[in-house]
């Protein structure tokens, strides 16, 4: 069986076939806009931000994706949104692959007599799934704006998020060029980079740890703004174009991308070498 076959195989059954991929990104969004939406109501009448404002759909994008400032548990800016929208992808490819290799998976090898080509066929269904995730969320926040009939020809408004957001002044940044929702970019990247490091670490160990060890890393990038946690790359308010003292896009791209080398080449070696036969 060749790769293309493998592939068609685990899109299918692991993906097409599975309704929650499609269910739980629309809800996510859907109740984040509608969140977003309800404060924009609150917010003119009884602050005064200048004008009379309206969220447009790359504030909705920017208030998916936006995360937290330094993470203070007295500020009341959680960030249980920002860590659902990364970790429920990563719960939705958590299993996956370890049913596929006790089930029909041990067959396709078989046939197929390459356990790289299976490795291989996983690693790009991982990316159709994180990639059909952020699609869907990007789509039916997109949706809801034209329900609301939205603006979609504008970029994010700084003053309105860094309000929402509770930035305080000095961590604001001076004018500079105007935000877009290439900012979101970044954070997709990252959750790719996570997933396979999720699906790699399941390798090693239980797939339920392997998602308990991301979650740590998130809610450590959450309480701590450091460049070397890599959850503070998929968060727009860390970015140093939006925060004094924010983090790299450049660094967090080459980071992602280095991370995800990194999960495909050692997840490969590891699958060659372990036993299949005797895994949990």
């Amino acid at each position: 069986m060749s790769l293309k076959k493998l592939l068609w195989f685990d899109l299918r059954r692991g993906l097409f076939q599975k309704p929650l991929f499609f269910i739980i990104p629309t809800l996510i969004a859907l109740i984040s806009c509608f969140d977003l939406y309800r404060r924009v109501l609150f917010v003119n009448p009884n602050e005064t931000l200048g004008i009379k404002i309206s969220a447009g759909f790359a504030d909705f994008l920017t208030y998916l994706y936006g995360g937290t400032t330094t993470y203070d548990p007295y500020s009341g800016n959680p960030f249980a949104r920002w860590m659902l929208v990364l970790l429920s992808v990563c719960f939705l490819t958590l299993h996956y692959p370890n049913q596929d290799v006790q089930t029909y998976g041990q067959q396709l090898l078989i046939r197929t007599q390459s356990r790289l080509a299976w490795w291989l066929s996983k690693c790009i269904w991982n990316i159709a799934g994180v990639l059909l995730y952020h699609g869907l969320l990007i789509l039916s926040a997109a949706l809801f704006c034209l329900l609301v009939q939205a603006d979609f020809t504008g970029g994010p408004q700084k003053e309105l998020l860094y309000h929402l957001f509770q930035v305080v002044p000095e961590q604001r940044m001076p004018a500079a060029a105007p935000w877009n929702c290439c900012f979101i970019v970044l954070p997709i990247l990252v959750s790719l980079a996570l997933n396979l490091l999720q699906m790699t670490f399941a390798l090693f160990v239980k797939p339920i740890l392997s998602f308990l060890i991301l979650s740590a890393s998130m809610v450590s990038s959450a309480c701590f703004a450091s460049p070397c946690l890599v959850g503070n790359y998929a968060m727009i308010l860390r970015l140093d174009t939006v925060t004094v003292d924010g983090v790299s896009i450049k660094a967090g791209v080459i980071l992602s991308l280095l991370l995800l080398l990194w999960a495909v080449i050692v997840g490969c070696v590891r699958f060659a070498r372990c036993d299949i036969l005797n895994q949990d």
